[in-house]
């Protein structure tokens, strides 16, 4: 089973101090509203001590709640701003009246933590609910002690600015959340693309291999009769049944050949590459600016086309990262046989400079680590990609020979 390196990509959360931080500043607002409260209706205003405390709690403790329970909040918070004009008398001229500085602030912080989380048409009803209560609220009270229209005017002009800026802030964040899912969508089908493009362009090339064989197989079996002589009526109608079962399973795949094709991918009419070609491929990395070094030994003697082929487009890719990433790297493409396996190993050094890629090698293609994974699986190859241990980047195939001699018996 191949192994797909992946790097590890930590998670982007704020230091814990910050977040302690940011869970406490909540109950310290609170606590400081409700002492600023607590100190002007017990001095100013001359409430009794309990109804202080119900009061200057329920006007500061929906700070605490506002960002889980938003809607709780806001009824907690307008509820003791209704109740404190009514129950508590007017304090004496030049202070603040009918509600306390600190409730409102406290009003506007639990309208923009309820516009963050509510759809527009209830942010509308609690502006005008806010609107109905300054009504009942100016009404009940003494004249002498408020001036109503100043006190709708602000109520009418001011407790619109937190919904609407939580609101737009909200916005924000759907769109920069619908934003990124399109690019995780994006990006997921692009590598989706690029796969089935990858499985396409390998089956169009495996196609000349499994043709090939085919071919040789329809040819002998037409020949067998006249080659061998004196072959029974029923074996030579054998061979006939065996020729024509290749020759339209051949047909058929030229069929299917034609389905894979698209209209942008030329024809190929050079022969496929294998093994033997891996030199060429290392002299035309050279002329791209890439010092490779080639070791090869202990390669068997033959090895089936189908199996020469994705070794050769493995080493071509790796090859090509090699100038798109690491321009100048210093590489060693090393095939080594060992009688019982295969192993290609492509290891580059750290780039000796930022500058741009080079070109890359003749008829570079295939789509990185997906193709070469792809590739590896189609011989029942292991595949190993990451970082080498000196710096660098390191491509290792492993490959069973038994596999491929089982290929190539059966071929």
């Amino acid at each position: 089973m191949s192994h797909v390196f992946t790097p590890a990509v930590p998670a982007v959360l704020p230091p814990l101090r910050f977040r302690k931080a940011r869970a406490a500043a909540p109950w310290a607002l609170t606590c400081f509203m409700f002492a600023m409260n607590v100190g002007m209706l017990a001095t100013v205003y001359d409430a009794p001590a309990e109804l202080t405390v119900a009061l200057a709690g329920a006007c500061a403790a929906p700070i605490v709640i506002c960002g889980r329970r938003p809607v709780t909040a806001w009824l907690m918070i307008s509820v003791g701003m209704l109740v404190t004009p009514l129950v508590v008398s007017p304090p004496p001229a030049h202070n603040p009246w009918p509600w306390l500085p600190m409730s409102v602030v406290a009003y506007l912080i639990v309208l923009f933590a309820l516009a963050q989380h509510r759809p527009r048409w209830m942010l509308g009803a609690v502006w005008a609910l806010s609107l109905l209560g300054a009504v009942v609220v100016v009404s009940l009270v003494p004249r002498s002690s408020v001036d109503a229209v100043v006190v709708l005017q602000l109520v009418a002009a001011v407790v619109p600015v937190p919904l609407i800026t939580g609101d737009a802030l909200h916005s924000r964040r759907l769109a920069q959340a619908c934003a990124a899912e399109q690019e995780r969508v994006g990006l997921a089908e692009r590598a989706r693309r690029e796969l089935l493009e990858e499985r396409t362009r390998i089956a169009r090339e495996m196609h000349d291999v499994v043709a090939h064989h085919m071919s040789v197989i329809a040819v002998q079996a037409a020949s067998a009769a006249r080659r061998l002589g004196g072959v029974p009526a029923d074996a030579e109608r054998e061979f006939d049944s065996i020729g024509a079962a290749a020759r339209q399973s051949l047909a058929e795949m030229r069929r299917l050949l034609g389905v894979l094709r698209s209209d942008d991918v030329p024809l190929q009419r050079a022969p496929l590459p294998g093994l033997g070609q891996v030199g060429v491929l290392v002299e035309s990395a050279r002329r791209a600016g890439i010092p490779v070094e080639l070791t090869v030994t202990g390669l068997p003697p033959h090895l089936p086309p189908g199996t020469e082929l994705p070794i050769y487009r493995i080493v071509q890719e790796a090859l090509s990262n090699v100038v798109r990433h690491a321009p100048g790297a210093a590489t060693a493409v090393a095939i080594i046989g060992n009688g019982t396996g295969l192993r290609v190993v492509v290891e580059n050094e750290p780039s000796a400079g930022s500058g741009p890629a080079l070109a890359e090698p003749a008829g570079a293609a295939g789509h990185g680590l997906a193709g070469m994974h792809e590739r590896a699986a189609l011989v029942g190859g292991v595949l190993l990609t990451g970082p080498a241990p000196q710096g660098g980047f390191r491509v290792e195939l492993t490959l069973p020979l038994t596999r491929a001699g089982h290929q190539e018996e059966g071929a």
